[in-house]
């Protein structure tokens, strides 16, 4: 079908439809994919830190040599320490070849402020100069980062860094959605995709919210074959000449799916695979109020770490409870997989009788002692009526050690 039709047939779907106009034009422009963050990386906290702490394990606080060209199998005499953190970082996480450290990690790790970057003289070089880069190293907020050892401070200093990395992106669109009719409803990857990640100028934030409004009136038959055309319009093989005057929805939807990775770990949004939801009520630093708003991503982590299936006779259980957060930075370390634990549904009502003060995960590959603060014990055995994966007892329990430390003060000696 000739491009021209699809864009007609688009507007076909409804005439009148504000949204399908709006679309319409976006697609045509040669800058309709809008936001754009963080070349092909998609970072958690984990993740994060297994790549930093892999660099400083290797070279700590020194600048080091990285190779000059592409990877061809060979490798340049002076940058082993490089290869050496290509290899950990493998390792720690899974991913990272000797191109895509340097040409997709260390250009974001310089916008975050976590790496500098050095000519062949040692000179430091500005954020986006281009040219070789011959070395790199830490700066002192990656130093910390890799460091240290409560959860707050990392916390802290990853989503500082996420905002950076977002260039105040994420600060407008929480603003956009809190002073709408939006504030509490989920946002769906393709309401994000299509309208909230179009930073060209000209379309202020009240418009884009008109825009979701007008998606929204067309009935779901219409909004599917709407999805439908864009993908056939925004296919490259429609177009030629540059990359820049091609079309690709895939690469286009990846991007958004990209950047919702990123939006997980800062304190503004809850995110599924599909939609985003705004967290209201926590914008103060400090607040009195006891936040009972629960992400679905931690929960579907915990699943999936522990590579356990879901049960019927079983409930996830936060050993640290909900309305300990004071404010938005502990809410995120609350809510997370290393501080959940499914258990049997009476254990769990065990629990709750004591008033969910069992909060000291003593743990082993096979069994678990919730402890209150008086040495009260409520004991669970892996299998029966508590599961987990044995080999990651000793993460659970060092994270629980720092919540307790970092939230209520209180240093377990054992």
């Amino acid at each position: 079908m000739n491009v021209n039709n699809i864009l007609k047939e688009i507007l076909s779907i409804d005439k009148d439809n504000l949204f399908l106009h709006y679309i319409v034009e976006r697609i045509k422009d040669k800058d309709y994919r809008g936001l754009h963050i963080s070349q092909h990386n998609r970072y958690d906290l984990d993740r994060l830190s297994g790549i930093v702490e892999a660099i400083h394990s290797v070279v700590g606080n020194s600048k080091f040599r990285i190779p000059l060209g592409d990877d061809d199998g060979t490798r340049e005499r002076d940058c082993v320490q490089y290869y050496e953190i290509v290899k950990k970082v493998k390792s720690s996480i899974g991913i990272g070849t000797v191109n895509s450290i340097k040409k997709n990690f260390f250009v974001d790790f310089q916008r975050m402020g976590f790496l500098d970057r050095y000519d062949k003289n040692e000179n430091l070089l500005d954020i986006g100069t281009r040219g070789q880069i011959f070395y790199c190293g830490l700066t002192k907020k990656a130093t910390e980062f890799a460091t240290t050892r409560s959860i707050s401070i990392k916390y802290k200093v990853f989503t500082d860094a996420l905002d950076v990395l977002f260039q105040d992106q994420i600060t407008q669109l929480a603003e956009t959605l809190y002073y709408s009719n939006y504030k509490n409803d989920p946002i769906g990857i393709y309401e994000f995709m299509f309208i909230l990640s179009d930073d060209r100028k000209g379309v202020p934030k009240e418009f884009k919210i008109v825009l979701i409004d007008s998606y929204r009136s067309l009935k779901r038959w219409q909004q599917n074959k709407a999805i439908d055309l864009i993908k056939l319009y925004c296919n490259p093989v429609n177009f030629s000449g540059s990359k820049t005057d091609d079309r690709d929805f895939h690469n286009w939807k990846n991007e958004s799916q990209q950047i919702f990775s990123l939006l997980k770990n800062t304190v503004y949004f809850e995110i599924t695979r599909n939609s985003l939801t705004l967290n209201t009520g926590r914008y103060g630093l400090f607040s009195d109020v006891r936040v009972q708003l629960r992400s679905l991503g931690a929960k579907q982590e915990y699943f999936v770490k522990h590579s356990i299936k879901r049960s019927i006779s079983f409930e996830l259980h936060h050993i640290v409870p909900f309305n300990a957060a004071r404010n938005k930075e502990e809410l995120k370390m609350i809510d997370h997989w290393k501080n959940l634990l499914y258990l049997e549904k009476n254990k769990h009502a065990e629990i709750g009788k004591n008033g969910n003060r069992n909060m000291i995960l003593n743990i082993t590959e096979n069994e678990i002692d919730l402890e209150d603060f008086d040495h009260n014990f409520i004991h669970a055995e892996n299998g029966k009526n508590v599961k987990y994966k044995g080999d990651l007892a000793g993460g659970m329990k060092n994270y629980n050690r720092e919540l307790l430390k970092d939230i209520y003060e209180y240093l377990v000696k054992y």
